[in-house]
Order: C-alpha cells, then sequence, then structure tokens
C-alpha cells in the first residue's frame, strides 16, 4: 500500500508532537517492509530518502497558519491523487474535508483541549481547531489518539463509535536516560546557564494551560525556607506566556531559558534534582516520560493523562495543591533515600513505554486497511 503522512510539522520548530514524529519515521522502517512511505511538505525535508518519497508540494505564499487549510483542501488532495496514496494519516489530527477516492484517513488526535477547556487557546485557534478538526475527526476513517484519558475525553466530546477510536501510546526518545555525569560536569552545565544551587525542572510551554503560575506559588513556598533552590523554566513562549514570565521575573529564584537542544537537555535531565509538572490539562505528557526516563524523580498533577502515563512512577498531587507539592519538593531534596526510590520507580514505569511499540501498532493499524 502507498501510505501518505502529512510532514509539515518537520519543517517548523520541534514541539511535542513534532518530537513524536521524528521518532516514529526512524522505527517505522525497523518494523515495516510491504508499505510504500510519503511524506508530504510544503519544501523539501530531511528524511530517509532510501525509505521515504518526500513529496514538497507548494510553498506557502501567505503566512502558515493561513495557508494551512487551504494547502489541506486543495493542495494535498490533488497530490494524494496523483500518487495513488491508499492511506492518509494526519500526526496533527487535520484531514481535507472532503475524502479522495480509495484512499483511507487516519488522524491522530492528541488532545481535543479545544473543547474540553477553550480558556487555554487563544480565541482564533480556537475556532479554527473547533471548525476544521470537528469535521476531520467526523471524516476520519480511523481515529488513533495516545492515552485512555484522551480516548475518554474524544467520547464525551464527540457522537462517535469508540470503535473508531485506537490507543497507541507514545514513546519518549532513548536518548533521554540516565548519564555518568560527575559534579564536575553538573557544575560546569550550571554555570553555563548561569544557575546554581539546587535545580528544580520544569520542561514545556510557557503558557496557561501548564500552570506555570502554581510553580511560582511553589517557588514562593521554599523560598521561605531555602532561597537557593532555582526554579529553571525550560521551553517557548505560548498563549500567555509574556505575562507568565513577568510575574517570575520578579523572583529571585526563577529563572526562564529557551532554545535549550536536547544535547544539552538530556545532561540538564541529569543535573538538576527534581521535574515538576503541575499541568492542568495533557493528551499524554512526554517531558514527565523523558525526566522519568532520564532518573530525574517527578512530581506532578493528577490529572488528566498524567495520573495514566505517570502513575506510580512519581509522586503526584491535586493540580493546585501547592502546599503538598512545595512539601515533597522539601522532602526529595532533603531525603536521599526517598530521592532514590522516586528515581527508580521513575525508570521502571518509563520502560513501559517504547518506540518499538508504538512504531508496530501504528504499522499494524495501517495493514488493517489492507484487501
Amino acid at each position: 500500500m502507498n501510505i501518505g503522512i502529512d510532514a509539515r510539522l518537520l519543517e517548523r520548530k520541534i514541539t511535542g508532537i513534532g518530537r513524536s514524529l521524528l521518532l516514529l519515521l526512524k522505527e517505522i522502517p525497523n518494523i515495516d517492509k510491504e508499505n510504500n512511505y510519503f511524506l508530504f511538505s510544503y519544501e523539501p525535508i530531511d528524511a530517509n530518502d532510501k525509505f521515504y518519497v518526500n513529496i514538497p508540494t507548494v510553498k506557502s505564499p501567505i503566512p502558515q497558519k493561513l495557508f494551512s487549510p487551504l494547502w489541506c483542501n486543495f493542495v494535498l488532495p490533488r497530490f494524494l491523487k496523483k500518487n495513488k496514496i491508499d492511506i492518509l494519516c494526519s500526526v496533527n489530527q487535520i484531514l481535507p474535508l472532503i475524502k479522495v477516492k480509495d484512499c483511507k484517513y487516519i488522524s491522530i488526535v492528541h488532545d481535543v483541549i479545544y473543547k474540553a477547556d477553550p480558556k487555554f487557546l487563544p480565541s482564533i485557534y480556537r475556532r479554527y481547531l473547533q471548525l476544521f478538526a470537528h469535521f476531520s475527526i467526523k471524516i476520519s476513517d480511523l481515529i488513533i489518539t495516545i492515552s485512555e484519558y484522551s480516548k475518554k475525553d474524544i467520547l464525551r466530546h464527540y457522537n462517535i463509535d469508540e470503535k473508531k477510536i485506537k490507543v497507541i501510546l507514545q514513546s519518549a526518545n532513548k536518548e533521554f536516560q540516565p548519564l555518568q555525569l560527575s559534579e564536575t560536569d553538573k557544575n560546569d552545565l550550571k554555570k553555563s546557564l548561569n544557575v546554581s544551587g539546587k535545580l528544580v525542572l520544569y520542561v514545556g510551554m510557557i503558557e496557561n494551560r501548564k500552570n506555570i503560575y502554581g510553580i511560582i506559588k511553589i517557588a514562593d513556598v521554599l523560598f521561605k525556607t531555602d532561597p537557593n533552590v532555582v526554579f529553571l523554566l525550560v521551553g517557548k513562549v505560548g498563549y500567555g506566556g509574556k505575562k507568565i514570565l513577568r510575574e517570575a521575573g520578579k523572583r529571585k529564584n526563577i529563572k526562564h531559558l529557551t532554545n535549550i537542544d536536547d544535547n544539552i537537555l538530556k545532561r540538564l535531565y541529569n543535573t538538576a534534582d527534581i521535574f515538576l509538572f503541575p499541568s492542568y490539562y495533557e493528551g499524554f505528557g512526554y517531558p514527565p516520560l523523558e525526566a522519568m526516563q532520564s532518573g530525574l524523580p517527578v512530581v506532578a498533577a493528577n490529572n488528566t493523562s498524567l495520573s495514566e502515563i505517570i502513575a506510580q512512577g512519581g509522586v503526584l498531587h491535586e493540580v493546585e495543591d501547592f502546599q503538598s507539592m512545595a512539601e515533597d519538593i522539601k522532602r526529595l531534596l532533603s531525603d536521599e533515600k526517598y530521592s532514590r526510590e522516586i528515581r527508580t520507580r521513575g525508570i521502571e514505569r518509563a520502560a513501559k513505554f517504547s518506540i518499538e511499540y508504538t512504531a508496530k501498532e501504528l504499522v499494524g493499524v495501517f495493514n488493517s486497511f489492507r484487501n
């Protein structure tokens, strides 16, 4: 079969969904020896050209956010027909609104936050998703989602057959793992990032949904007893992020960094003392999995998919129980035995997620459409 993948995510700065796509594209050639794969994009992308056929289509003449629905509904269908694509897989859930003859549509839906809690998205983007994601879910021959929580959320907001949804758990890059860093290595990294002391790390978008204000409140509690504990926020600025960072900037024990590549990030996971992730809503939650996989103790919110993915691998609290989170951070910093226990539990939990499983399940879905 000819399988088409909307690979436009690889043309911009990689975020969580883009990371998962990269991992899949690296692993699928090890799994599938029968099907042909086509990657559709605006311009040429860097991919395994011995396995994938990259189809550059049309360069965006206007801002991508405006051009995207036009490309999806008028450009992509033409290339699907031309290349005789049997299955189209959209990793960001948006599909053409009109079915191409003899082409099955699969959408990967990470979450439906635009339905579940619309206040966490800009109004224009929310309306865009409410229109195009709505029709994509309806027109899909099959929906893949990434956690049992996301499946329940889709069914809560859409009147569709449960059999139309398949859960395939995601995975983190294997490069995120425990490293044998010396104290000198750790101190050198801290110095290069202009931080010192004990580190509480957050990785992700700086936006309202991630409950960064909660991290600020936790930092305020810790500052009263130990002003040398630094809360390091690593991530791009998203919806509401500028206002959040203005408030964070008033604190001496909070620092924000952006443009941290994976080479630095994997060392940072091994240098920090605790990973903090009190997010309000997650379809999956890649950063906590990366942290657990790296052997970094995780303190997170006990909500949405986080309780499912982290489970016994971390310390979970109600999303706004900042005092309890602060108390557990204090304990992890002062009790080495407890810290080792949470670290071990995190590594064991993370081992249950693998890219081999994810890719094998996805290829199995493709093959299920074989005549």
